[in-house]
């Protein structure tokens, strides 16, 4: 590596992935701040694939969606553990009963416990330590792997998550009259989430919520 690469990378590293500027975090204090607030608690919705209950921490939109875009696809893992931070903070004000577990949207193929990589995974590992709760990582596991729901219209989100995940062999008795909280990173048309909690009803839980970093505007709402 040459010497205008390595620093180039120690500039990057103290610099703001959004703006640019110099800064300590990934995302600095002025970008941050232009998070707009999403839900305020636990709320019932309409979500375009079904009735869910649970918590979305910001708009998916403006400064937040090119942070999500950074870290999804530019592959900027780093902010991650910022932003799942942000979310454990929010989340912490909610009623969330006697030791929740979080489980998170798993990707196929990936078991392991510390996938620095997986939103889901790393919220789910902080919020479990923070809000006095379980981690529920391994507990759901997808057993084929599908194209981004971001590349697919609404009409073919649903059908792209049908029967795609299951329990494994030890969620039935980890989950079972627990409050599970289903931990992912943007909530749109609401199918992954909604595959995901049928799939959990079968341990029957005490209840199962969802809880998003970001949700969308346009397309919470809308009808197949």
């Amino acid at each position: 590596m040459s010497v205008l690469s390595v620093l180039h990378q120690v500039f990057a590293d103290k610099a703001c992935f959004l703006c640019g500027e110099e800064s300590d975090y990934p995302v600095c204090p002025r970008c941050a701040s232009s998070f707009r607030a999403c839900d305020p608690g636990w709320s019932d919705s309409r979500l375009a694939a079904g009735p869910a209950s649970g918590f979305s921490a910001y708009w998916y939109e403006g400064a937040m969606r090119q942070a999500i875009l950074q870290m999804k696809v530019q592959g900027e893992y780093q902010l991650a553990g910022q932003l799942a931070d942000m979310l454990c903070n929010l989340a912490r004000s909610l009623p969330l009963g006697d030791r929740p577990i979080f489980v998170p949207v798993p990707r196929f193929g990936v078991r392991q416990q510390g996938d620095p990589r997986h939103f889901p995974q790393v919220a789910c590992r902080k919020l479990s330590t923070r809000c006095d709760g379980d981690s529920g990582i391994g507990l759901l596991l997808k057993t084929r792997r599908t194209p981004l729901q971001t590349q697919l219209p609404d009409t073919q989100r649903l059908k792209n998550v049908d029967g795609v995940f299951e329990l494994s062999s030890s969620a039935p008795g980890e989950l079972h009259d627990r409050t599970v909280v289903i931990v992912d990173d943007v909530l749109t048309t609401g199918a992954t989430v909604c595959a995901a909690t049928n799939v959990i009803l079968q341990a029957r839980p005490h209840q199962c919520l969802y809880l998003t970093l970001a949700r969308s505007r346009a397309t919470i709402a809308a009808g197949f």
